[in-house]
């Protein structure tokens, strides 16, 4: 079964990720420091915090013995244990991971005004004009549902940026996500499944996955507490070479 892991950001000040950063790889570490706010490498430490946290909690596995690398369009994997499967995500007040045995993409989008003409140059035409066709009071909602759908896809798909976000079509009709042809109807043949979470009113939470078995909800983990059990199963830092 897919499982989901969300980690909610504390007050920044609060946050010493500085304690980690040499248990992470060097790749992390780098890109980390080159974030100007404190916000932004936080989030980024914890991103990679969970997954070695649930990969060293579940596998057994030595955090110094974790390899990551990425296929042809971005998208991390473990290169010695090809049978787990993740995907991490995050926004605002939250870093998401899912991990699962298949195939699968989450992303979470923090609610804020936008100026919906932009779904004209980015959906699909079905999609834009379902938006328009929609009360004035419901399409913000209804844009990050459908946003934040379509980048799972494509993250479950692993292609990364040259996958167009006008390539394909969603339909979401009572909490119903699904992948349709361009004319409005419905795929062939399911090749993956959807599902919304609710975290809070102000995100937007999606999951696709080519497996239907689906948690109820999101396992949340205490950021301090998720530090602190990384640093005491981590073990020495990370050698440098």
């Amino acid at each position: 079964m897919v499982r989901i892991f969300s980690v909610k950001i504390p007050k920044a000040s609060t946050v010493n990720y500085e304690e980690v950063l040499d248990l992470l790889s060097e790749e992390r570490r780098l890109r980390t420091l080159r974030y100007r706010r404190k916000e932004d490498r936080i989030r980024s430490v914890l991103g990679e915090t969970l997954i070695r946290t649930l990969l060293i909690r579940e596998h057994h596995l030595d955090n110094r013995s974790l390899r990551f690398a990425v296929n042809r369009y971005g998208k991390p994997y473990l290169a010695d244990l090809p049978d787990c499967q993740f995907n991490l995500s995050h926004a605002g007040d939250y870093v998401m991971c899912a991990i699962d045995q298949k195939p699968l993409g989450i992303d979470v989008e923090e609610i804020k005004p936008m100026d919906l003409s932009i779904a004209s140059r980015f959906f699909a035409p079905c999609e834009n004009q379902e938006i328009l066709r929609m009360p004035e009071d419901r399409r913000l909602d209804h844009f990050y549902q459908l946003w934040t759908a379509k980048e799972s896809y494509i993250k479950f798909k692993g292609s990364g940026l040259s996958m167009p976000l006008n390539s394909f079509c969603l339909q979401i009709s009572d909490g119903c996500i699904e992948l349709v042809e361009q004319e409005g109807s419905p795929a062939a043949q399911a090749e993956c499944y959807f599902k919304p979470f609710h975290i809070s009113v102000d995100y937007k939470v999606t999951l696709c996955s080519e497996s239907p078995n689906h948690p109820k909800e999101i396992q949340n983990i205490d950021c301090h507490e998720l530090l602190r059990e990384f640093r005491e199963r981590s073990g020495p830092a990370i050698s440098r070479k």
